[in-house]
């Protein structure tokens, strides 16, 4: 775990964040009531008729229960040498890595919190904190935002409900990885075909088994898609820099044991677009659909790990030095460059200030016979974003055929094609649907002549 005092006090600054969501949520909702408590009798006598009343109050249970998950979440006493800072009421977390199998460690971490939120969620949930009593600070509202969305992710990678949403995405990303490399016992050479709108593109590559075959899911929020590459036998390796989606995955990842064990209410914070009270502003949720250890039961599961830290930081060139004219071993984490057999971004390449840098990134971590699988849509998180004179602090947006362009000059050639509908931590059966028209490509690594 490391040590440092800057890294310690951002570790601590999300778990005072998370320790005060019950008192900055309840704050809000008692807003609403002095609100109804000012109006005139006969209109506020009106509101009682529908139960206005009864709606604050179940509101303020919801948030209770949802503060009782979040204790729970961060009471892993792996933290505990911060709880003091904290007056011994809550763990605290660090820098760590969490694995489910037998493999290498790579412990990386960040010292200071990301400045932009790298969330494609829609709400306007933000607008109850202007009801909220008191001064607010723009840092406590960017908080409990991430918060918020990190139960919203819960919903999404967790749960019944999110199924849809993980088909839609998650499932085409699967299947490309299975066909590119398909599970069987055969030696010698395996004919893979993809298929392409001009052509049939075939690729011959030798077959190996799944396990030796390293997939890095960069971006990968609360897990579920790194754990179900693994799941289907890959050496699968999440890699994550929002604290906020660590604490949560630690504890989704290693804590839980039995299936849908837990609910939380994660569509309370706004009460904007909900057809219904009951069913749909104060619906509960229970996670996790289905337990870690339940998915790595299913035949015969690869290494899983997840590295805390920023993708550039961790598997850019920094990473890429040599010691003696050999490589770093790649087992202690400091050389990634060729070693991996796949890498999946799902909503992830629209995070970057300088998308040409992931895109290098991705193309100098594969392998000659490597594949880069993605899937998601360009709203880049750092446009209209403050900038800074520091060089490289800027951010550059592309349109979708000049990022395929991009990587088709960094070396890519781009097989398969096609858009896919899907929304992002969307509420269910709601007034309002933001959906988005995700890009998908399988692409591979051209060979140098």
């Amino acid at each position: 775990m490391s040590t440092s005092a800057a890294e310690k006090e951002h570790w601590r600054s999300v778990l005072r964040a998370f320790d005060g969501y019950m008192r900055y949520h309840l704050s809000a909702n008692h807003a609403r009531r002095m609100v109804f408590m000012t109006l005139p009798k006969a209109e506020k006598e009106v509101y009682e008729l529908i139960g206005y009343r009864e709606k604050l109050e179940a509101v303020d249970e919801g948030i209770r229960r949802n503060s009782d998950f979040i204790d729970e979440m961060i009471a892993n006493p792996v933290f505990s040498d911060m709880i003091s800072s904290l007056g011994g009421s809550q763990r605290a977390p660090g820098d760590y890595m969490h694995s489910h199998v037998d493999s290498p460690l790579h412990d990386h971490s960040h010292s200071v919190s990301p400045s932009h939120s790298h969330s494609h969620s829609h709400s306007s949930s933000k607008s109850q904190s202007s009801k909220t009593e008191g001064k607010r600070s723009p840092e406590l509202d960017t908080a409990q935002d991430k918060i918020r969305s990190t139960l919203r992710s819960f919903v999404r990678d967790w749960t019944r409900e999110g199924e849809d949403e993980r088909n839609a995405c998650y499932a085409p990303c699967l299947e490309a990885l299975e066909r590119y490399f398909p599970q069987n016992g055969d030696t010698g050479e395996k004919v893979v075909e993809i298929m392409t709108d001009e052509e049939d593109v075939k690729l011959c590559r030798k077959t190996r088994e799944r396990s030796e075959v390293k997939v890095l899911v960069p971006g990968c929020g609360l897990g579920r898609l790194a754990m179900e590459i693994a799941a289907r036998g890959f050496f699968s390796q999440g890699n994550e820099f929002s604290t906020y989606m660590l604490i949560a995955s630690d504890w989704v990842l290693n804590q839980t044991t039995t299936a849908e064990s837990h609910a939380i209410f994660p569509f309370l914070h706004s009460f904007s677009n909900h057809p219904t009270t009951e069913h749909h502003l104060l619906r509960s949720v229970r996670i996790p659909d289905v337990c870690p250890v339940d998915i790595f039961s299913r035949g015969r599961p690869g290494p899983f790990s997840l590295v805390a830290g920023d993708f550039e930081e961790i598997y850019g060139p920094n990473n890429w030095g040599l010691d003696g004219g050999k490589p770093h071993d790649f087992e202690d984490g400091e050389n990634h460059q060729g070693q991996w057999g796949a890498v999946v971004t799902c909503f992830f390449i629209d995070c970057a200030r300088n998308v040409l840098n992931y895109l290098r990134i991705i193309h100098s971590l594969l392998a000659d016979d490597g594949v880069w699988i993605n899937v998601g849509p360009l709203l880049w998180h750092f446009e209209n974003s403050p900038t800074t004179s520091a060089k490289g602090e800027g951010s550059v947006e592309l349109s979708l055929d000049e990022v395929k362009e991009l990587a088709r000059r960094i070396g890519f050639d781009l097989r398969e094609e096609k858009m896919i509908r899907s929304t992002y931590t969307g509420i269910p059966e709601g007034m309002l649907r933001h959906e988005y028209n995700a890009a998908f490509w399988v692409a591979t690594k051209r060979r140098e002549e």
